[in-house]
């Protein structure tokens, strides 16, 4: 048992899932393999490339376009309108936006071409709410 307190609600509450705590965000190469520097996962984690299309992951967007199915164990739809992506403050081009499994969103979003090597902060702005702060994607040309 504990004292009484208020917990507050709302309808998005975006936020990147990451790898051990942060900051890195949780996204993988096409072929599924671990985006991040060398180090984050030795032998098992690389870059992103410029120009590449990468998938990151997150929860807290709300509802899709296609209606959960309560107690499923696998759930799908698509976000509209798409959300806004920046990559080391670019806006990034986002192919897909939606929900894979239940309460987990995945982006298939291109890496943009001018950025610099090293570690970039991401975002996500959906509906005038956005992600938390601090996180990176490493990128490499």
């Amino acid at each position: 048992a504990s004292a009484a307190f208020t917990a507050q609600a709302a309808l998005l509450s975006p936020s990147f899932f990451v790898f051990n705590g942060g900051p890195y965000v949780a996204a993988v190469h096409a072929n599924g393999s671990l985006i991040g520097p060398a180090t984050l996962f030795p032998g098992s984690s690389t870059p992103a490339k410029l120009g590449e299309t990468v998938m990151l992951y997150a929860n807290g967007f709300g509802p899709a376009n296609v209606p959960l199915v309560s107690g499923s164990a696998s759930q799908s739809g698509s976000l509209a309108p798409l959300p806004v992506i920046q990559i080391g403050g670019i806006p990034a081009t986002v192919n897909f936006a939606g929900l894979v499994y239940p309460g987990e969103f995945q982006f298939n979003v291109v890496v943009p071409q001018s950025l610099a090597d090293g570690d970039q902060p991401v975002t996500v702005t959906y509906n005038g709410a956005t992600t938390q702060t601090g996180t990176l994607l490493t990128v490499q040309h």
